[in-house]
């Protein structure tokens, strides 16, 4: 698998950082995690393609994760250059079909005559495949039914936490994983935060699920002069990197 940071800032986004938002290649297909504002341009500059894109995987429906979801739709629904017939398989946390039939009230009748399946699929504590992918996804402690998700592939392993506080479920899902793609919204501070990740509550959580390698994501620009990498180490050994837009990652 080959994972692409789109997007590794937050709903305050910058020029370095985009909205939440990942490619993942795997052996034979092409996806989304997340799909905050700015993902299609940053896949664009990453010499991906949009229609390409065969699957969609949603944490949580808080917007700087799914702000460019309608956006993609359009993009290939209505693209003078490209027909898109290729199914678009969308899961994400429960309400998930009930936001779609919001959003295509709020947007128009186009999103229900779309000329390819769109297929939504509601997933929350549950293992599943996707073509060459096992998934597992587990409840994350941020909005109501929030995930975090774990790609398998050929014994290669990645977690993505979306968005979470300190909590068991994300210790399991990051157990014994080759890349664990964590949340560390904020500075280490004496402010205690339920939904959210510092670097401590990081190092904390990969020394305790034994992840090999940690990836810090969606940071605040308060966390721009601090150093979190530091922070993380003196709770955990293993390697750590500050994930940076368009960065690329082999697992």
């Amino acid at each position: 698998m080959q994972l692409t940071v789109l997007g590794s800032g937050t709903c305050a986004a910058t020029l370095q950082r985009s909205m939440a938002s990942y490619h993942l290649q795997s052996a034979n297909h092409s996806m989304l995690i997340d799909i905050g504002a700015g993902s299609l341009r940053r896949l664009l500059e990453a010499g991906k393609s949009y229609w390409d894109v065969g699957a969609i995987f949603i944490s949580h429906m808080h917007i700087d994760h799914i702000g460019d979801f309608a956006p993609f739709l359009w993009a290939t629904r209505f693209s003078p250059e490209f027909e898109r017939t290729m199914p678009l398989k969308v899961f994400g946390p429960p309400g998930l079909s009930a936001w779609y039939s919001r959003l295509a009230a709020a947007h128009g009748d186009w999103m229900h005559s779309l000329p390819f399946d769109c297929e939504l699929a509601e997933v929350h504590d549950t293992t599943f495949n996707y073509h060459d992918l096992e998934i597992f996804t587990l409840p994350m402690q941020h909005s109501v039914g929030a995930n975090g998700y774990r790609f398998s592939e050929s014994n290669r392993t990645l977690a993505y936490s979306g968005d979470t506080g300190m909590c068991e479920n994300i210790v399991e899902l990051a157990r014994n994983v080759d890349v664990l793609l964590i949340e560390c919204s904020f500075p280490d501070g004496d402010e205690e935060i339920d939904t959210h990740l510092t670097p401590a509550g990081v190092g904390k959580i990969a020394a305790a699920a034994n992840a090999h390698k940690v990836v810090l994501t969606h940071m605040y620009p308060i966390c721009e002069n601090v150093d979190l990498v530091g922070a993380c180490r003196q709770q955990y050994g293993g390697k750590i990197e500050l994930a940076e837009d368009l960065q690329r990652l082999r697992i």
